[in-house]
């Protein structure tokens, strides 16, 4: 009954040639995959962007609420050493090379305690409380009367006495000028740069003039030979290691760190980068079965193209069937001529089945069946998935007599049949027994072509879904070809090939497959141009054409 030399579709040589690359698309690293995998998730993409946007711009604007607005100025000292040569009865000081051990140590002393107490002995102890910024968790901490360790505050312990109040506030304040100092030698020179930090700009400079005095005094005194002749130590106070100021610090024209406009477009832009990387990150890790290439690596068949979804605006509803039509349309046109390119016999058996229930099977295969009938050529359409399809409007079909009874050959084909629902178009219902009917699908064909008169050109089965593939399988019996809908992102690559297996044998029937219930911002490229030339053959160039077209372009730009 079946053709087995003209098995084996054309379409099959094209496929095998894309194995390599559809595999890449099923391992997730096929650079062009995932590039019309991001076209089709655009929506999706954009949306968390924009989510991504609106919480970078919330933290910027919370980041420039909190943060203490601080000034920073900078002083320059000078590090050299001197010794003095003796030469006959003359003696002459003179400069020597400065180690980096020099420097160094001159760096440690700017931020040792001797001389933080000698810049707080000077400014005052509240002066320096007043002028030092403090950390978010510093505040808080100052607020519930304990510091992070748990000791009570300076607030706290200014209660205690002054003496512990003194001490506890002064070590506090060097802890506090040393966390606001950067201390740094120049490149390879002798200069030493200190920079001081504060909330105001004068107070800024202040504390960074005070700092770099204070060094220069305790750097003198360490130098003087503790002698009772004034004269030697004027003499010898120049000798060893000195610093001097060679730079004073003056008050910044600007705040430290960047401006509030420039933190709100960074943080936007941040967010809205974090959005993308999550939105590729899911694009990159989804292995629902979107498009037509994965469903080619597969099914090792041709995918027909898209039905999309029929939904919108109140307003564009109208537009969007119209739409959609045109592209179901193009698809199952696409069907049959690849039926028809695998064999030449009549009656044509074709299946129709899905991974899933609900994936709209019923309704493709009873929109292919009223296609082919309104080209004039014959077609049954059989109820095999125990389901009362939309084609029928009858609500009593699965009371009523119908294939399963066909089959077991308690009724007649002709008495069950019900003829003309469309031009051109009968009807099998499913029937009412509930046993399998593994072995007697070729009862089908001869009841078929035994009893009815005039003998039908197509013969178009909607089978159970691939969920229960053994009743598909066993339906291969008789089928010429196989097709497959998809539902667009609902069925994995894992449960469609888990499927496809199942089949065993009857895989090789599959003739294609068809992606349903596609959003219109999945379309390709080649989709669009397919609805805008139907769109011209039937209105023939017309203004309701380029209205639609229109209105399509439109669509794609937003």
């Amino acid at each position: 009954m079946l053709d087995k030399a003209n098995r084996r579709p054309s379409f099959t040589h094209a496929a095998d040639q894309d194995s390599a690359p559809s595999e890449t698309w099923r391992e997730g690293v096929g650079v062009n995959a995932f590039l019309a995998k991001v076209g089709q998730r655009r929506s999706m993409l954009t949306r968390l962007m924009l989510i991504g946007a609106a919480l970078g711009s919330m933290a910027g604007v919370g980041y420039s609420l909190v943060r203490s607005q601080t000034f920073s100025a900078s002083s320059e000292l000078l590090i050299s050493n001197t010794t003095l040569q003796l030469s006959g009865p003359d003696a002459v000081v003179t400069q020597i090379l400065v180690e980096n051990s020099l420097i160094q140590s001159a760096i440690e002393i700017l931020r040792s305690n001797s001389v933080l107490e000698r810049v707080i002995d000077r400014m005052g102890l509240d002066a320096i409380e007043r002028i030092l910024p403090k950390s978010i968790s510093e505040r808080a901490i100052d607020r519930i009367g304990r510091d992070a360790a748990g000791r009570l505050s300076p607030r706290a312990i200014s209660e205690q006495g002054p003496e512990r109040s003194d001490a506890g506030r002064k070590r506090a304040a060097i802890r506090r000028i040393r966390s606001n100092l950067l201390v740094a030698r120049v490149g390879a020179s002798q200069i030493i740069s200190v920079h001081g930090r504060a909330l105001g700009a004068a107070d800024a400079a202040r504390l960074t003039n005070e700092i770099a005095g204070a060094f220069v005094e305790v750097q003198n005194d360490t130098n003087a030979v503790v002698t009772t002749s004034a004269a030697l130590r004027e003499r010898i106070k120049v000798l060893g290691p000195t610093a001097r100021i060679i730079s004073e610090a003056f008050p910044p024209t600007s705040r430290d760190g960047l401006g509030e406009p420039l933190v709100l477009v960074l943080a936007v832009g941040a967010g809205g980068l974090l959005g993308l990387g999550a939105g590729l990150a899911v694009t990159f890790l989804d292995r629902r079965l979107r498009s037509p290439k994965q469903l080619v690596a597969l099914t090792s068949a041709e995918c027909f193209g898209y039905v999309p979804r029929q939904a919108g605006a109140q307003n564009d509803a109208l537009r969007d069937v119209e739409r959609a039509t045109m592209l179901q349309e193009v698809a199952l046109r696409r069907v049959r001529a690849a039926v028809l390119e695998r064999s030449r016999k009549t009656p044509r058996f074709v299946g129709v089945t899905s991974c899933h229930d609900g994936e709209g099977k019923t309704k493709v295969a009873a929109e292919f069946a009223k296609l082919i009938s309104r080209e004039g050529e014959r077609v049954l359409f059989v109820d095999a998935s125990r389901c009362s399809p939309a084609i029928s409007g009858h609500p009593d079909t699965a009371e009523a007599a119908g294939l399963q009874e066909v089959l077991r050959g308690t009724v007649l084909a002709s008495d069950v049949i019900r003829a003309q629902l469309a031009s051109n178009l009968d009807f099998l219902p499913s029937g009412k027994a509930l046993s399998s009917p593994d072995l007697l699908w070729g009862n089908l064909v001869s009841a078929i072509a035994g009893e009815c008169g005039q003998p039908y050109d197509w013969v178009i089965l909607d089978l159970p879904s691939l969920v229960n593939a053994v009743d598909v399988r066993s339906a291969g019996q008789i089928l010429d070809d196989l097709l497959v809908v998809v539902e667009w992102g609902r069925a994995s690559e894992a449960q469609m090939e888990q499927a496809l297996r199942a089949l065993g044998a009857t895989r090789e029937r599959i003739v294609g497959a068809v992606i349903n219930k596609a959003p219109w911002s999945a379309l390709d490229t080649e989709s669009v141009a397919q609805t805008r030339a139907v769109c011209s053959r039937a209105a023939g160039g017309g203004r309701r054409c380029s209205e639609r077209e229109g209105y399509h372009d439109e669509e794609k730009v937003a």
